[in-house]
């Protein structure tokens, strides 16, 4: 009886490795693919925009918890730097316009794909592993 439980956690274990390996290849394929269409300088500033993007959501929940625990001075240090954060984000979406018009270059631009593709894996590969620490701190065991 032992064996079939374990024989069945072993294959319960392969499945989801196998389902978790056959994600990991499709997020590798359709960010270098990405990548590849977008160039290097555009996947730059789109990983900037999700960095961005993913501190505000971070500051707009402090500011919640900050007005749950009547701390104003976190409130208004997170309202200052929301403030300062869309004004970074100003600046460098005024920084990558010219740079993203070197695209059109033909020489720069095969270069730029490439580079774009080789920015796609090595960003899918981050996502694989904080996927994988992920699952990992929950309880859920891949390779």
């Amino acid at each position: 009886m032992r064996s079939c439980d374990l024989r069945k956690r072993n294959m319960r274990q392969e499945m989801i490795d196998f389902a978790f390996t056959a994600v990991i290849l499709l997020l590798l394929i359709w960010r270098v693919r990405r990548g590849f269409a977008c160039g290097m300088m555009q996947e730059i500033a789109n990983i900037l925009s999700g960095v961005i993007a993913l501190v505000c959501v971070v500051l707009i929940l402090f500011a919640i918890n900050s007005v749950k625990g009547k701390t104003m001075h976190v409130l208004a240090a997170c309202i200052v730097a929301l403030i300062l954060l869309g004004i970074c984000f100003k600046i460098c979406s005024l920084i990558f316009r010219p740079l993203l018009a070197v695209d059109k270059i033909c020489i720069v631009g095969g270069i730029n794909k490439f580079l774009g593709a080789v920015l796609g894996a090595a960003e899918a590969i981050l996502l694989a592993f904080l996927l994988i620490k992920a699952f990992g701190y929950f309880g859920i065991f891949v390779f």
